[in-house]
């Protein structure tokens, strides 16, 4: 009677199976990782364009672009103020927006009807590939002083960009050392204590940039413009070309351009929160997301040359960019 062996797997062939197996999972690990960071960075970029379509909307309204961020501390800064057009209305119509003082829109002040703020994300304003924290009081070393942990942004409005790449003077305030040596310019659009309308805009909408990208570290350092929270205001009256020396002149929700994409190391003006070179960068790889004027958003690359950066926040230099979305 014949009878049917039947033989299994040796130890040395079940080996070689799993050993395979972990091959082709690195192998394919990357690609997953890759397409993930893909979405995400589709995810932001169209966030940013539902920001670019409110503030065309807001200006259509108004005639006017919002002001990037106002005196007094408490005053909302554009981020508030664009609400009704990112689908907020309701969120929006809930706050006093011409609450100055406290309740205000500075964490710590976040009280009557204001205090919806609290602990609040609202969508649409932090990029997935971040894993920055969201309403954080603090962040790690870094000092919010977020007490009632309002939201922290990851879009940041551009306010211009200092040098001035034309080489004016009068739309930058003179260095201020009192915070590391901050520079504010009104050369761009959404700067401290100042509104511009579409027709300042004589650079080309599809040349200048409103809003960057600010969703990464600087080393370690998550300096993020979002002190006392990301939703505020600005400590001086003072537009940045009346700003003088060593002036008390610090807020949230905008920057000067001052440094290059993905800034590695703290630099004066760009070292806490409430500095007025804080840098654009992001955790997409080689680069962060730029949304211009005409709604359009653009992956702005690390390598960027700083003086390009520089003439895309600034309005109206009258500099000749070229084919600059190919750097």
């Amino acid at each position: 009677m014949n009878r049917q062996r039947h033989r299994g797997f040796t130890l040395v062939e079940l080996l070689v199976v799993i050993a395979i197996i972990g091959i082709l999972i690195a192998l394919l690990l990357p690609a997953v990782q890759a397409a993930r960071e893909a979405a995400r960075r589709t995810q932001c970029t169209n966030q940013l364009k539902q920001i670019g379509l409110a503030l065309q909307n807001y200006h259509d309204t108004q005639r006017k672009f919002p002001h990037g961020t106002r005196y007094p501390g408490g005053s909302p800064n554009w981020r508030v103020v664009i609400l009704p057009y990112m689908e907020q209305s309701a969120l929006y119509d809930q706050l006093n927006v011409d609450a100055q003082g406290n309740p205000g829109f500075r964490s710590g002040s976040y009280t009557g009807v204001n205090a919806i703020l609290v602990g609040l994300l609202v969508p649409g304003f932090n990029c997935p590939s971040s894993p920055s924290p969201t309403n954080a009081v603090n962040s790690g070393s870094v000092t919010y002083n977020n007490s009632q942990q309002g939201l922290l942004h990851d879009y940041v409005g551009i306010g211009g960009a200092y040098p001035d790449p034309a080489g004016r003077t009068g739309v930058c305030s003179p260095l201020t050392t009192r915070y590391g040596g901050n520079y504010w310019c009104e050369n761009g659009i959404l700067f401290p204590n100042g509104w511009v309308s579409m027709r300042d805009v004589t650079d080309g909408t599809s040349n200048c940039l409103i809003v960057g990208e600010q969703s990464g570290v600087v080393g370690t350092s998550d300096i993020r413009a979002d002190y006392y929270g990301g939703w505020g205001g600005f400590t001086n009256a003072a537009r940045p070309a009346a700003m003088v020396a060593d002036g008390d002149y610090w807020g949230a929700g905008v920057t000067t351009v001052r440094y290059s994409i993905n800034l590695k190391t703290l630099l004066g003006g760009a070292s806490t929160t409430y500095n007025a070179n804080t840098v654009i960068n992001s955790h997409h790889p080689g680069g962060a997301q730029g949304l211009l004027v005409d709604g359009s958003v653009h992956f702005l690359s690390e390598t960027m040359e700083l003086e390009l950066l520089r003439r895309l926040a600034v309005k109206n230099d009258g500099q000749v960019l070229g084919d600059w979305a190919g750097n």
